[in-house]
């Protein structure tokens, strides 16, 4: 009979094991984990091996002790099914037992004495910072999982360039000697700080959140100057981002993406997901980078070249945005149908004549059912102490669904 324990470890360590777990570690015949798991059990008599290094090596060990009729226990920090390493364990031994403790989020409330009822958690613990930082900002009680290169600092930092600002704890070395739980006013306190690794950083918001849908205006984003009208002005984007209708984990391509602005506020829609912009002209390149910051949009990745061309080897997407063609639109068009996957959205934004006579060709030719509608936006502005409408150029926007799913 197959024995594999997966048992976790509190901020109190062996004193904090319940009696069940304790007793599967002592018919262990194999520890493996953490050196500072390990390190309380010195008098165990079973072979210790300490977690270096991928852990799909330790699993293989694992295995051969288990054919060879040893019990092997995994340590891991809290719940192991918490970001930890229960999840692969499970599937080389669906049989495992899980027995979990406290983990380090719940000790660090239990140290402030507040309630994490409505918390949300995010790991950036040997994970980028992706969209998940602007998911964090829309969060009235954040928890945040760190490692050396995300530190809590780092975080800050981010946010700060998002206009984004929280009261701070930062609950370093629970469970060790030199524990440290701090409290901060705000994000500029953290970002000046250095913090004890591990740790986990909590975040309360200050006023109300931000919405999700960003509508932000043409101006606040860098834009190619004396070019100003480089940018797919926000009323279009608005029905730009409903007829993609791109899921909270989906991937979009923005080709032609100009300053960003589309790609932008999708990434915003689809925090779990990927946004590649897709721009030919160097001049634009800086001004994607700066915006994509700015927003927070750390899920959009900016591709330098010409497409279709630059298309290749990008991941399938679930949408397709295709605002700038250069040229080359019909092929542009061609190359990201195939690529689309099943039930995916192609849409285009065609500003001339010409490339909305080539759009509404391609599109019908496909046999998809079409829809669109033409965009002609009058904003109210200013004139003397009355106000008038301003016409903006008028933008046709088509759209088709891939078959399938």
């Amino acid at each position: 009979m197959m024995a594999v324990y997966v048992i976790g470890m509190g901020a109190r360590g062996r004193e904090g094991l319940s009696l069940e777990a304790l007793r599967r570690l002592e018919e262990a015949e194999v520890l493996i984990g953490g050196r500072r798991h390990l390190a309380h059990f010195p008098d165990h008599p079973g072979e210790k091996v300490p977690v270096q290094g991928p852990l799909e090596a330790l699993l293989d060990l694992a295995e051969k002790r288990v054919k060879a009729g040893r019990k092997v226990a995994f340590l891991a920090s809290g719940d192991p099914l918490f970001f930890g390493l229960g999840k692969r364990v499970l599937e080389r031994f669906p049989e495992a037992e899980v027995y979990p403790a406290p983990t380090a989020f719940q000790e660090a409330f239990a140290r402030l004495k507040l309630p994490w009822d409505q918390a949300r958690f995010f790991s950036f613990h040997g994970r980028p910072l992706g969209g998940a930082l602007l998911e964090l900002s829309l969060s009235p009680l954040s928890v945040v999982y760190t490692d050396p290169e995300h530190t809590p600092a780092r975080i800050a930092r981010a946010l700060l360039t998002m206009g984004v600002d929280a009261r701070a704890h930062v609950a370093e070395r629970l469970g060790e000697e030199d524990e440290r739980v701090r409290s901060f006013a705000g994000l500029e306190e953290v970002a000046r700080e250095t913090f004890l690794d591990p740790n986990v950083l909590v975040l309360e918001a200050k006023g109300p959140l931000p919405p999700r849908l960003g509508f932000f205006p043409d101006e606040a984003f860098e834009r190619r100057m004396p070019k100003k009208g480089l940018i797919t002005k926000r009323e279009v984007r608005l029905l730009a981002l409903g007829l993609l209708g791109l899921p909270p984990d989906g991937v979009l391509w923005d080709v032609g993406a100009g300053t960003g602005s589309v790609g932008i506020e999708a990434a915003r829609l689809a925090p779990w997901g990927e946004v590649y912009a897709v721009e030919k002209n160097p001049e634009s390149w800086p001004h994607i980078e700066e915006n994509a910051q700015r927003f927070g949009a750390f899920n959009l990745f900016l591709v330098k070249g010409e497409a279709p061309k630059a298309l290749e080897g990008l991941p399938a997407p679930h949408a397709v945005f295709v605002g700038g063609s250069g040229g080359e639109l019909e092929e542009i068009l061609r190359v990201s149908l195939e690529a689309l996957r099943p039930g995916g959205r192609l849409v285009v934004a065609a500003i001339t004549l010409e490339n909305l006579l080539a759009a509404c060709g391609f599109l019908k030719g496909t046999g998809l059912p079409m829809e669109g509608f033409q965009v002609q936006v009058g904003r109210v502005v200013p004139l003397a102490r009355y106000h008038r409408l301003e016409a903006q150029n008028p933008i046709t926007l088509l759209a088709v669904r891939k078959e399938g799913a």
